[in-house]
């Protein structure tokens, strides 16, 4: 086959793109029990958007389980894949004020990633966890403590999840290092029963930082996040839930290219749960790396995988896609 479709099309994509600019990846919680909480991301920062304007956001994020963890009277199985597609949309009535609001819609599935996941962990020479003695492409939720079967979950499922507000507050206009207040509300649109949604509300804090031109030459940025979230009373283990579960996150990014800017970052978060397992009851630490593609002035494609560092505290593996649209600067 001639070359010249596959050039033509590579010339095309140049044509359009411009400079890169400095966005955080997306690398939301996506666990089965964690991720109906809908936690804040690293993507909630201090550069907000410009007064006036409206931006948004299309992401998917793909995530396998494989977690199975027995620690006296309590035992987790957590095997399956999660797929959360979500929209957001932004916007900025004033110079410093921000608003946004996110609708998820999740499913929950046996999925077919396992033997790509065990492909991917043999390269690297990552650890396997519970893969190496589960059956592949299955869907099993099931925790069990002293009181019983809590949770047993078999059956594919999906549907629109918590329906989650935010805003941010900008505290100063330096270009090289911004600062930001960020606020969150998530409300109860999502189904408890088929872990779409928490049936509670929670409210959240958090203090964001935005470094651009780290470099002489412009092309590191870094960023930093600390967050705090109140969970109102949920329908899913409501007597072991801790109230308060804090996040902290971190990461930077380098301009490859004019159109490419290369990310790595990682976000640490407090246990969900009172409780001796790991994927409940200790904090969670994951990596995220990828990069971010720039489609003309306005749109950024994004992709990212997502590895649990800490081994069961978080989703196995995660994969990520999301078009962004950021107006343009007066």
């Amino acid at each position: 086959m001639s070359p010249f479709p596959t050039r033509a099309l590579l010339a095309a994509f140049l044509a359009v793109a411009t400079t890169v600019t400095a966005e955080p990846l997306y690398d939301q919680d996506n666990g089965p029990i964690s991720g109906i909480y809908n936690f804040v991301d690293s993507t909630e920062g201090a550069t907000l958007l410009p007064k006036g304007r409206f931006g948004w956001s299309l992401s998917s994020i793909i995530s396998s389980h494989a977690a199975t963890d027995r620690r006296g009277e309590e035992l987790i199985v957590l095997d399956g894949e999660t797929t959360r597609a979500e929209f957001r949309l932004r916007y900025a009535p004033t110079a410093r004020l921000e608003l946004g609001l996110e609708l998820p819609y999740v499913w929950h599935s046996e999925g077919h990633l396992d033997s790509l996941i065990d492909g991917w962990h043999d390269v690297f020479g990552l650890p396997g966890g519970s893969r190496e003695i589960r059956a592949t492409d299955i869907l099993e939720f099931r925790y069990e403590d002293v009181t019983g079967e809590r949770l047993n979950f078999t059956e594919n499922t999906s549907g629109i999840g918590d329906l989650r507000l935010s805003a941010g507050w900008r505290l100063d206009d330096d270009p090289d290092h911004r600062r930001a207040v960020r606020f969150a509300a998530t409300l109860p649109t999502g189904d408890a029963g088929d872990l779409n949604g928490v049936d509670a509300v929670t409210l959240g804090i958090g203090y964001a930082g935005d470094i651009g031109n780290a470099t002489a030459d412009g092309k590191l940025s870094l960023f930093y996040r600390l967050h705090a979230t109140w969970i109102g009373e949920p329908a899913l283990l409501p007597d072991t839930y801790n109230e308060w579960v804090g996040h902290l996150a971190g990461g930077f990014g380098y301009a490859a290219t004019d159109w490419l800017e290369l990310r790595a970052q990682v976000l640490a978060r407090t246990a969900t749960h009172d409780s001796d397992l790991i994927v409940l009851g200790e904090p969670s630490v994951t990596l995220s790396f990828g990069g971010n593609i720039r489609l003309g002035d306005r749109y950024t494609l994004s992709l990212s995988v997502g590895e649990d560092i800490k081994v069961e505290s978080s989703p196995d593996v995660s994969f990520q896609l999301a078009l962004r649209y950021r107006p343009l600067s007066d």
